[in-house]
């Protein structure tokens, strides 16, 4: 093993000392507009698993409602078979089963529209992190051409990049203040 420490590059030039800093200020905005967009794509998901838990428990609610109905069908087709003390039993439970049906027929149009509600959510939150998501793009490669402008000492990397940053940062912005 060897004692000898690396030292750190110093920059040639005063453009080189910009350049990083415009990469490091690039950088710091990439980091930003990644945790927003990461942010964004898991309240989408979260957004969706509810709206798919919605969806399951009306078709729960849909289900019980179809038993409930098989089973009216059923008495009111023996009905005329039973005794009349029978009869008279089975009138109440007849209208206990279209009462439940009328509560599981409001549940499940309360449901769905929540269900709904939530998709939607989901889906404008997709948009949002689809937005971000190029923004970050756009970050990433102007963090590239303005390294490419340290390496090959021409302006117009740098400028190039700092033009795309600019337009990411718009993107990013756009997608965080004005999607709802």
């Amino acid at each position: 093993m060897s004692d000898d420490f690396e030292l750190p590059e110093k920059a040639k030039n005063q453009k080189e000392r910009i350049v990083g800093l415009i990469i490091a200020s690039i950088a710091v905005v990439l980091a930003v507009v990644s945790a927003f967009g990461h942010e964004t794509q898991n309240e989408e998901i979260l957004a969706h698993v509810d709206a798919s838990d919605q969806y399951a428990f009306y078709q729960a609610k849909k289900q019980r409602h179809a038993q409930l109905d098989l089973m009216t069908d059923s008495v009111n087709l023996q009905l005329d078979h039973f005794s009349p003390a029978s009869q008279a039993k089975a009138a109440p439970l007849l209208a206990g089963y279209a009462t439940e049906i009328q509560h599981l027929e409001k549940d499940g149009k309360e449901i769905k529209a929540k269900g709904d509600e939530l998709t939607a959510e989901s889906q404008k939150l997709a948009k949002k992190a689809g937005v971000l998501d190029l923004a970050e793009i756009a970050l990433q490669i102007a963090v590239v051409l303005c390294s490419i402008s340290i390496i090959t000492e021409q302006n117009l990397f740098v400028r190039m990049g700092v033009t795309i940053a600019v337009v990411g940062v718009f993107v990013a912005l756009w997608g965080v203040f004005f999607i709802r």
